[in-house]
């Protein structure tokens, strides 16, 4: 015993002293020295123990104390401690193995307490206590004890946590309590910066800024690092916004706002100086952050504004210092002394000191460098309020001198407020200075311009004189409250001084003409009076209508004197060639005398004859050139030259005879008519295919002399009689209006003189250059082809130009008696005349939809249309729409109507027919055939003709209609819900209305869906109201036209125009407005057969193959080409170089055309601008470019008067002058130039803002230069965006060719556009023939008054109005977005589910669509796409794509197995909201080979949870709610993922799992897409709820939405056998509710017998027992019955209660348990307003039927099954269990949704 105790304590003191740990021998010398005192060492032998055990147990002890001392927690060197007490509790830990453990178990007998677990208390208590510390830290936000706190913790887990466990514990709680506080200062911080009081911020700046500094472990975290870069951000747009404010507040004259915004950013700005950049110093030496870029960027923000008082570029001294940058000396050696305690080496047992060196490094390089002198240092923003004055006089210049009013009126105004701004900057402003300084500004600009108009008046220069008063009535408007600064009218008596001058400069002239020889004597006096008064009319259009009156009256007056006709004509003479004493300007004025004035065209016509040098007609003849195209083949025409030339000689000679004879004023004018007239009826009527034998083109040169004969004498036959006794020059012959070669020979030409061998007048078109009188030609060929029994009619371009080329030979027309046969007008009045001759289809239709076809009078009296009739051609879907009006895009139910446009003259003609007037006997117009005369072979394939329908329309007006329309109006006005077919059904008019027009509801209620699509698109084309005639018209060509309607949209319109009080006669105007537009009949424009076709183009050699082809059609195979009258052109399009300029930005593309515009002025030129529509114009002259044009400048617009027009053509071909058009003058209006100054230096330049769609445009649009042999160039500047949409060309395109190329590349693409575009066109005639067909068929049957016929033939007709033009097969695309985040989990199943039955079977999508389209093929493309939330990171999106990159599959096989895949195992998420707003953005956004080119396209959405933002309110402060609430990282915003869907014509579906948690992300987005400025139609999107809504629900339950289900189960003894059987059922159950809906249903059950227990209380369905306990007993009813009501009134506002009550007998207190129920769906119809849903099954034979089905009438939602045994009992707890049926209403909706949703797109894209 002796021998090993000794062993033990030699063994126990080596080991102890070796692990310096002395707990467990001291423990075991203990119990030794108590045993040996209890008598052990008598048992001891001789000389006993080899150690004194007490002495040696106080050394050990004192030893022990020692390093107890050392161990403590609180000082220094914590982890060294730790690894100790780690060795130490290892040594302790009697589980340990080795030779203490032993020992250990040895002594156990012996030991009185355990060391181990004393220590392990020890440390378990320091451990909580450490905890305890950090919490209170926390709470005190001490970040640092914190970290220290933590830090330990973490330390004491890692070295001793087997032994306390509690220090992860509560390690994990710390932290997580600290990273939601700072996720919460984040969430607050970013509040604050968003809200206009960011001084709050201050406040927990330090919190935020510790944080982050302290706290390395959380610095790591995703969500931490997260949020810290967010805030930054927050900070930098915060001062950002702020500072830009300033400048705007500044920039808008807001002082009051400015003074404000400048405090306020001072402070923020100086706190975020002085703060935040410390921080991202501190941030920078951080060995645990990454620098953020936001910091970087609020440093240089800082660095520019926020530097005075502030040394920003020692700003990482300050930081070691922990000192903002503004810190005075003291502060800096305050804060040297305090931190050079705290880290002095001696007290941080640092070896090196390096923290302590770099504190005395910043101290003294501060102290040594730093400036502290700071008195009197500017103020951040200090030099711009000082600037103040000096930006707003330059401001108030600038204003002034581009004439920005109004602008100036809102600096005077808010003047005043300057005040505000005085003490904000050092020294101190004087607002009061600023105040007289602006306003004497104002004021001498004011005076100036009165002083100008009084000086520039005097001076006679009216065009500035113009300009002073445009500025001083401007000025008046806007100054007229400040007289100190606009004392009196602008008037001033200029209008008088300038009219009473206008008078006595008219005196003056008149006083010059009293006689020949006074007139003769001051000629050059009365020169320059008449130029004094043409300057005031050409330069101050103010006065232009008083002075071209003063004007006329003294031209007349010379008139009035025998000489005074010769003295005016020399006059007009000199005033034309100019004056070379006489300035440019002068000699311009003088000219545009000349064209104003109908007094001098002899001059003009003179001139005229005088510049035009005429080839000899032989030359001529060899020029002339022809071919004969058949298909593809083209052969050289053969033209028989030298018998033109003999035809060409006879005409003249002829012409010469009978001008010669005939011109004498006494000579009988009817008998040269009598004389060509007489020869023509020789001829008639003639026979084009065979009767134009060498007889008749023998006597064409006759007629055609007689013809022009009558035309040089009406036009200038009576000046040249008056000139030419008195003229001994010979320069009386020039005033004569003669035909000039080319027109003779083209007219022979096309009367087949050039042709010998053909007795036949073959269809033909001839090219001759633009301005070389195609006017003449044509009405010539009219007068002769008339006087040859045939009917002219002469097609161009508009109608503008139709009715002046009409004017120019009228006189002609009524000479030779032929002008009811002769007709001018657009080509599409053909087909429209033609309709019109067999009778009114449109009063029929009336009569037959209100039964009184047979009343109607006979067929001839159909003729007489009735005024208020109308037709139309539709503009068709926008897409088409800017290519070509097809027929797949005339939608008649579109209303868009064109009433019949006719001229004046054939206005006339239908009133001689209403008065019964018969045509001449020998041949009436009727009789004749129509011969088709073409200006310009556009006219063929413009956007109305080719493939184009003429539209009858019937005009229905009822009481009933105008009720139905106003109540439609107001409906719309009011927004919400778009109205639907049912709510007007519902209306007492409807069914009124239904009685007149009994048999055709059809009709009605398509009518009533077009109503209610065009009530929103009321301003898609935009009208203009003329307010004299209250009438609304739109543009067509170049004019408006009050004919043009477009259905219900003007309907409407008319509406709108009268809510705002711009009628002047409502009730009338409503009256007549306000009816139905019944399309009865549409007649193919192109389905005319004129007897030939004859015309003139300047624009042959532009046609390509298909526009041959079209003329082929028509027996047009003849084409011939005439050399010009005046030789070789002087056009200048330098395509290589700079002739063709390309522009990639709009403001680069307007700056390219100012400044070539401003390039062309300085050389005396003129400039006129071709814009392609007046969008763009608008969108130009709107700019700040077109104000730098300056003030010379015209727009030339088809909204303008045509007084208006025709002065803005006349000066837009003089010198300095810029003319701003849309393309429609492009073609056939005449810019004339007689300005010498612009000829000289090159002539009109021509700049082309657009690509022409057609060359033939592009041709059309030169010519308005270089005309009659002037001078000219052209330049097109475009825009690189509108080639390329318009055109398909790349990005770049013009990067990869060469400059000289471009031209050539742009012809191309045009090419392959027209191409496009001429596959459509034929497509479209198709369809417009059939129609036509149709048509006629039921015309006819409405002329027999078969009542049967027509009304099944109008039915027909008008359904294929509908449906006729819809595709025979269309493709849909469809995107299922489906959330595959953690939550979806439950309804996982059910999504993949609903996506293959909606993509195969009977029930499919397509297959509902072909049941609703039967004539139409659906092929439907499938895209899917899977979404996690932001912080899945790559896991985020899953897409279904191919090889090619596409992401539809036409495959649904495809789909549904990558919607298998991406939902085997949702994931993922973070927080409750997800990233909807980016997976429909990146959906909408896809852009593969094959996406989202159908026409129809949906993206369907399934979720569960709101998106980021969008949380429901109250919702904010659930834990975890929404981690990007305020900002989404990639910026996205509601509008600009609305704007992708709307971009890319997308539909959207949301499906919600969860409507409660969806509904503000459904609302908000909905609200955004109907509101968008893009969605004209206002389509909406749909939303379908996939479980009901719960009005009771608490929103801010998210995950919340589902039952609380209460089974109430019989376990009665009876039920024994079958107990096994109710819990299958009851586990079916609850697998069905979580197959189909999720894991927020709750259940509870009660078990009753003769007592009811609840086994199951309020469990979430996912944590349910699957088996239920059994007792067995008797039967009641009445405890069951109250157990379920308490379960269902604790039921949480989330849920709703429903109960399942299960029994199979009967018992004695059912009428209890029923009135229990009963008294239960009381309580919650009052809480919830929804009866209980309550299932009473009754199980086996022995139930009692007629007291369980009491128990289920206590609710009106009960109901009562039967089961006959557990298999049926599962069955109906299944069926239960699914009542809510998501999958069927999921699939059931969606297919419904989306027919409906097809339906309307059908009715938009195809059904107006």
């Amino acid at each position: 015993l002796t021998e090993k105790i000794n062993e033990a304590f030699n063994v126990c003191n080596d080991i102890a002293s070796q692990k310096n740990c002395y707990y467990q021998p001291i423990e075991m010398l203990t119990a030794l020295d108590r045993q040996l005192r209890r008598g052990l060492k008598n048992y001891l032998v001789t000389p006993g123990l080899s150690f004194d055990c007490e002495a040696k147990l106080k050394e050990w002890r004192e030893e022990q104390r020692k390093i107890d001392r050392e161990m403590d927690f609180d000082s220094n060197n914590v982890e060294e401690k730790l690894k100790k007490w780690a060795s130490l509790m290892d040594g302790l830990d009697p589980k340990s193995e080795g030779y203490f453990g032993g020992m250990s178990r040895f002594f156990a007998r012996m030991k009185s307490g355990t060391t181990y677990e004393t220590k392990r208390d020890e440390l378990h208590i320091k451990t909580v206590d450490r905890c305890n510390q950090g919490k209170k830290a926390l709470k005190e936000s001490d970040y640092p004890m914190l970290q220290e706190c933590i830090h330990i913790l973490d330390l004491t887990d890692h070295h001793i946590g087997k032994h306390i466990p509690v220090a992860s514990t509560e390690s994990k709680f710390l932290k997580k309590h600290a990273l939601n506080t700072f996720l919460g200062i984040c969430k607050k911080a970013q509040g604050i910066l968003e809200s206009t009081n960011k001084s709050e911020f201050e406040t927990i700046f330090p919190d935020y800024r510790d944080s982050v500094l302290y706290l390395p472990w959380m610095m790591v975290t995703g969500e931490a690092k997260k949020e810290f870069k967010l805030t930054n951000q927050f900070l930098h747009d915060a001062l950002v916004k702020d500072i830009s404010e300033i400048n705007e507040f500044l920039e808008n004259f807001d002082f009051a706002k400015l003074k404000t915004k400048v405090q306020s950013t001072r402070i923020f700005g100086g706190f975020l100086a002085d703060h935040c950049l410390l921080l991202r110093e501190r941030v920078k030496t951080s060995d645990h952050l990454e620098g953020d870029q936001w910091l970087d960027a609020i440093f240089k923000l800082c660095s520019e504004f926020f530097s005075q008082c502030r040394s920003l570029n020692h700003i990482k001294y300050f930081a070691i210092l922990e000192i903002p940058s503004s810190s005075s000396q003291n502060t800096i050696k305050k804060a040297y002394k305090s931190l050079a305690k705290r880290y002095h080496p001696d007290k941080t047992g640092e070896g090196d000191g390096t923290m302590f060196r770099k504190i005395k490094e910043a101290h003294d390089f501060l102290l040594e460098n730093v400036d502290f002198s700071r008195e009197n240092v500017d103020q951040p923003f200090d030099s711009l309020l000082r600037g103040v004055r000096t930006k707003l006089r330059e401001r108030a210049k600038a204003l002034l001198e581009e004439q920005q009013y109004k602008n100036v009126e809102t600096l005077l105004f808010r003047l005043d407020d300057l005040k505000m701004l005085d003490n904000l900057a050092n020294p101190h402003l004087k607002h009061t200075d600023t105040i007289d300084e602006i306003k004497k500004i104002i004021k001498g600009h004011v005076e100036k311009v009165r002083i100008d108009v009084d000086s520039n008046w005097s001076s006679h220069n009216y065009l500035a004189l113009n300009e002073n008063i445009t500025d001083l009535k401007s000025m008046e408007t806007h100054f007229k409250a400040y007289p100190e600064i606009f004392s009196s009218s602008w008037n001033c008596g200029i209008v008088q001084t300038v009219e009473k001058e206008i008078e006595e400069l008219g005196q003056q002239a008149r006083y010059y003409l009293r006689s020949h020889h006074t007139a003769k004597q001051n000629l050059d006096d009365f020169r320059r009076c008449f130029l004094n008064m043409g300057h005031v009319l050409v330069e101050l259009p103010l006065f232009k209508s008083i002075t071209k009156t003063v004007m006329c009256g003294v031209l007349e007056s010379c008139l009035s004197h025998e000489w005074g006709y010769s003295f005016l004509f020399e006059f007009g003479l000199g005033l034309q060639r100019g004056d070379e004493s006489s300035s440019e300007v002068d000699n311009q004025v003088a000219q545009l005398i000349v064209a104003e004035f109908s007094h001098f065209k002899e001059v003009l016509t003179m001139v005229w004859n005088q510049e035009t040098s005429q080839k000899p007609a032989d030359d001529t003849v060899h020029g002339i050139k022809g071919q004969y195209r058949n298909g593809k083949s083209i052969k050289e025409l053969k033209i028989d030259k030298h018998q033109l030339l003999e035809f060409f000689h006879a005409f003249d000679a002829q012409y010469m005879k009978l001008l010669g004879e005939y011109i004498d004023p006494n000579a009988d004018m009817k008998a040269l008519v009598q004389k060509t007239v007489g020869i023509a009826d020789q001829f008639r009527p003639l026979d084009c295919d065979s009767g134009w034998s060498r007889e008749v083109k023998d006597q064409i040169p006759n007629i055609l002399a007689g013809v022009f004969a009558v035309f040089t004498i009406r036009k200038s036959g009576d000046s040249y009689n008056r000139l030419v006794e008195s003229d001994t020059s010979g320069m009386s012959k020039n005033l004569l209006m003669k035909p000039h070669n080319i027109q003779v020979l083209t007219l022979l030409s096309l009367f087949g003189c050039g042709s010998s061998s053909s007795s036949n007048l073959n269809s033909q078109l001839m090219q001759i250059r633009t301005g070389e009188g195609k006017s003449m030609i044509l009405g010539a060929a009219a007068v002769i082809l008339a006087l040859l029994g045939f009917r002219p009619r002469c097609v161009c371009y508009s109608e503008y130009l139709s009715d002046r080329d009409f004017a120019l030979f009228r006189d002609v027309f009524d000479d030779f008696n032929v002008k009811e046969h002769v007709k001018y007008s657009k080509i599409t009045t053909l087909s429209e005349d033609a309709t019109k001759a067999k009778g009114n289809i449109r009063v029929l239709t009336e009569s037959l939809l209100r039964g009184q076809l047979e009343d109607v009078g006979s067929a001839p009296a159909l003729i007489i249309a009735r005024k208020s009739g109308g037709v139309t051609i539709s503009p068709g879907k926008s897409k088409v729409r800017t290519t070509t009006k097809s027929t797949t895009d005339t939608k008649t139910e579109d209303g868009s109507f064109k009433s019949d446009t006719v001229s004046k003259t054939k206005k006339k003609v239908d009133k001689m027919i209403e008065r019964k007037i018969i045509q001449p006997p020998e041949m009436s117009s009727i009789d004749r055939k129509e011969i088709l005369l073409v200006d310009e072979v556009d006219v063929f394939f413009g956007s109305e003709f080719y493939g184009q329908t003429y539209n009858q329309v019937a005009q229905l007006r009822e009481p009933e209609i105008t009720d139905i329309l106003i109540h439609i109006w107001i409906a719309n006005k009011r927004g919400g819900r778009r109205q639907r077919l049912a709510d007007i059904q519902a209306l007492p008019a409807y069914s009124q209305l239904l009685k007149k027009i009994d048999g055709f509801k059809y009709v009605l209620d398509s009518e009533i869906n077009l109503m209610i699509d065009q009530v929103r698109r009321i301003d898609e084309e935009p009208y203009y109201l003329h307010r004299d005639t209250d009438r609304i018209g739109y543009k067509v060509m170049d004019s408006i036209s009050y004919e043009v309607t477009y259905g219900y949209r003007t309907v409407f319109a008319y509406l709108q125009e009268a809510e705002r009080g711009n009628l002047k006669e409502k009730d009338s105007t409503l009256a007549s407005a306000l009816f139905i537009p019944l399309s009865c009949g549409q007649f193919s424009y192109a389905n005319v057969s004129p007897e030939r076709i004859l015309g003139v183009s300047g624009t042959l050699s532009a046609l390509g193959e298909y526009e041959y082809n079209v003329l082929a059609k028509y027996g047009v195979n003849t084409f011939m080409y005439v050399p010009s009258v005046y030789g070789e052109s002087n056009f200048q399009f330098d395509k290589a170089g700079d002739g063709i300029r390309i522009e990639t930005s709009v403001s680069d593309y307007y700056h390219s055309i100012v400044e070539h515009t401003h390039l062309f002025l300085k050389q005396k030129r003129s400039v006129i601008v071709f814009f392609s529509d007046n969008a763009r114009l608008k969108d130009f002259t709107n700019s700040s470019f077109y104000r730098n044009l300056g003030r010379q400048k015209k727009l030339l617009t088809e909204n303008m008067s045509k007084s208006d027009k025709e002065f803005a053509i006349s000066k837009a071909a003089t010198a300095g002058q810029v003319t701003i058009s849309t393309a429609v003058f492009g073609r056939g209006t005449d810019f004339f130039c007689k300005d010498e100054t612009v000829q000289r230096n090159g002539g009109v330049h021509v700049i082309q803002a657009f690509l022409s769609e057609e060359e033939s445009e592009e041709i059309q649009i030169q010519g308005r230069t270089a005309r009659q042999g002037k001078k000219g160039s052209y330049q097109m500047i475009l825009l690189d965006s509108d080639i390329e949409k318009q055109f398909g060309l790349v990005k770049g395109w013009k990067d990869k060719i060469a400059k000289r190329d471009w031209y050539d590349c742009l012809s191309s693409a045009r090419q392959k556009h027209r191409d496009v575009i001429y596959e459509k066109i034929e497509e479209n005639l198709a369809k417009a023939t059939e129609k036509d067909c149709n048509t006629h068929s039921y015309f006819d049957a409405l002329l027999a008054k078969d009542k049967k016929a027509a009304s099944k033939r109008f039915k027909e007709i008008y359904t294929s109005f509908k449906k006729g033009s819809l595709p025979s097969s269309i493709e849909l695309d469809l995107a299922f977005i489906i959330d595959t985040t953690g939550s979806m989990a439950p309804y996982a199943q059910t999504a993949a589910a609903t996506v293959k039955n909606l993509l195969t079977g009977s029930e499919s999508i397509v297959a509902k669509l072909n049941i609703n389209f039967p004539e139409i093929e659906f092929h439907l493309r499938v895209g899917v796409m899977g979404f996690r939330d932001i912080d899945d990171g790559p896991k985020q999106f899953s897409e279904s794509i191919s090889n090619e990159g596409s992401h539809f599959f036409s495959d649904t096989t495809t789909s549904i197995s990558f919607v298998n895949f991406i939902l085997r195992g949702p994931s993922g998420g973070g927080d409750i909201a997800e990233d909807i707003l980016g997976a429909i953005h990146k959906a909408a956004k896809w852009n593969g080979p094959d996406d989202w080119t159908s026409p129809i396209k949906f993206m369907l959405l399934l979720t569960d949870a709101p998106a980021h933002g969008l949380v429901p309110e109250g919702s904010a402060n659930i834990p975890n709610v929404d981690g990007y609430s305020l900002l989404h990282p990639c910026g996205l915003t509601q509008e600009r993922v609305i704007n992708s869907l709307i971009k890319n014509d997308i539909d959207l579906f949301l499906c919600s799992f969860n409507p409660a948690a969806t509904l503000r992300t459904e609302k908000e987005l909905c609200m955004t897409y109907l509101d968008h400025k893009d969605n004209s139609e206002q389509r909406e999107i749909t939303v379908i709820p996939l479980v009901p809504k719960n009005q009771s629900q608490s929103v801010e339950v998210l995950g919340g939405n589902g039952k609380h289900i209460i089974f109430v189960l019989d376990q009665s003894g009876s039920m024994s056998p079958y107990w096994s059987g109710v819990v299958e059922a009851y586990t079916k159950y609850i697998a069905r509710r979580r197959q189909n809906q999720s894991d927020c249903d709750l259940v509870s059950v009660v078990q009753f017998d003769f007592c009811a227990s609840v086994t199951v209380n309020m469990k979430p369905i996912a944590q349910v027992p699957d088996q239920l306990g059994y007792s067995g007993g008797g039967t009641y009813f009445l405890p069951a019955a109250l157990s379920a009501s308490e379960l269902a009134l604790s039921t949480p506002s989330s849920h709703v209660p429903a109960i399942v009550f299960m029994s199979d007998g009967c018992a004695y207190d059912s009428n209890q348990a029923a009135s229990a129920f009963s008294q239960l769906n009381n309580t919650l119809r009052h809480q919830l307003e929804c009866e209980l849903e309550l299932n009473v099954i009754a199980f086996g034979s022995g139930a009692s039927h007629a007291q369980l089905k009491r128990i289920a009438n206590s609710s009106k939602n009960g109901k009562f099954h039967t089961s006959a045994d557990t298999a049926e009992l599962s069955n109906i707890f299944v069926q239960i269990a699914g009542g809510d049926q998501v999958v069927d209403v999921l699939e059931a909706e969606i297919g419904k949704r989306i027919s409906e949703a097809v339906s309307d797109r059908l009715a938009v894209e195809y059904v107006r």
